[in-house]
C-alpha cells in the first residue's frame, strides 16, 4: 500500500523537514502552504514524490482542493500532519480581538479544517499528528494568545482521539519546545518585531523524525520534547505559583530590554 501523507505548512521549518523525512522513509507527500515560489522549488526538487498546492488553512475551498489533488495522484491518506501555524507577540491588552482571532483561525480552526478536508479520504488505520507546542502546557508572558491556541489544541486532540478510536484512526500531538526556525521573526506584533527568543535547542529535522515515527507507528499519543520541556511542563502543572513567578521575572526583563532599545 502506498504510504501517502498530507502535510500543511510545507514551505519552511518543521513542515519542510517532514517532507524530507517522509520521502526518505518511503512515503509520498501531498501538501500545501501559501508561498507559491517556495512550493515551486519544493515540487522541482522532489518531483513525482510530491504534489504541492498553494492553499491557506484558513480557506476551506483551497484546502479541499489541495487534499483532492493529492488523493487523485497518490490515493487514500495514510497520515495527516497538521503543521501550519502562526504566532503573535504582545501582552494581551496590547492585542485587539482581530489579532487573537487571526492566530486562532490558523492554529486551531486551521487544524479542524485540515481534518475535515481529509476525513473522507483516510485509509484504514490512518494517523493524524497535530503539531502543537509545550506552550499547550504552560503560559508565557507576551505569548498569551499563542499559548491559548495550543492549550485549545491539546483539548481538541484528546477529544478527537476518543471520537475516532473506534474508526481505527490514531490521533496524536507533537509538543516541541523552541525550534530553530524563522517562527519568531515571522510572528506579527503591533508596532515592532518580536525581539525576544527563548533559547533554541531543537532542529526541525529532529522534530520531523519523531513526527514521522508517530505517523508510522500510530503512537505515542503525545510527545513533549526535549527532556527539559517535559520537565518544565510537569513542574508548571505541579507548582503553578513557582512557574508564574519565573515567567513574571522574565516579563520584567523583556520590558527593561524594550526600554533600553527605545
Amino acid at each position: 500500500m502506498i504510504k501517502h501523507v498530507f502535510i500543511t505548512g510545507i514551505t519552511s521549518g518543521i513542515g519542510r523537514a517532514c517532507i524530507e523525512r517522509a520521502i526518505k522513509k518511503g512515503w509520498v507527500v501531498s501538501g500545501c502552504a501559501r508561498r507559491q515560489e517556495e512550493l515551486d522549488k519544493i515540487q522541482e526538487r522532489f518531483g513525482n514524490d510530491i504534489v504541492c498546492t498553494r492553499a491557506d488553512v484558513c480557506n476551506e475551498e483551497e484546502l479541499a482542493q489541495a487534499v483532492a489533488r493529492g488523493v487523485e495522484k497518490f490515493g487514500p491518506i495514510r497520515a495527516l500532519i497538521a503543521n501550519a501555524g502562526r504566532g503573535v507577540d504582545g501582552e494581551l491588552l496590547e492585542l485587539d480581538v482581530d489579532d487573537i482571532h487571526a492566530v486562532f483561525d490558523t492554529n486551531v480552526y486551521g487544524v479542524h479544517r485540515s481534518v475535515l478536508a481529509c476525513k473522507k479520504y483516510f485509509a484504514e488505520k490512518a494517523a493524524v499528528v497535530v503539531v502543537s507546542s509545550v506552550a499547550g502546557y504552560l503560559s508565557i508572558p507576551r505569548m498569551g494568545a499563542y499559548c491559548a491556541t495550543k492549550h485549545a489544541l491539546e483539548a481538541y486532540v484528546a477529544a478527537l482521539r476518543m471520537e475516532l478510536r473506534d474508526k481505527g484512526i490514531a490521533v496524536m500531538s507533537m509538543c516541541p519546545g523552541t525550534v530553530s526556525t524563522n517562527f519568531f521573526e515571522a510572528a506579527p506584533k503591533p508596532g515592532q518585531v518580536w525581539d525576544w527568543r527563548p533559547g533554541s535547542n531543537l532542529t526541525p529535522a529532529q522534530v520531523a523524525k519523531v513526527i514521522m515515527r508517530q505517523a508510522e507507528n500510530r503512537g505515542p499519543r503525545r510527545v513533549v520534547m526535549p527532556w527539559f520541556a517535559r520537565m518544565a511542563a510537569a513542574a508548571y502543572r505541579v507548582f503553578p505559583g513557582l512557574g508564574e513567578l519565573i515567567m513574571r521575572r522574565a516579563l520584567k526583563k523583556m520590558r527593561l530590554k524594550e526600554k533600553d532599545i527605545k
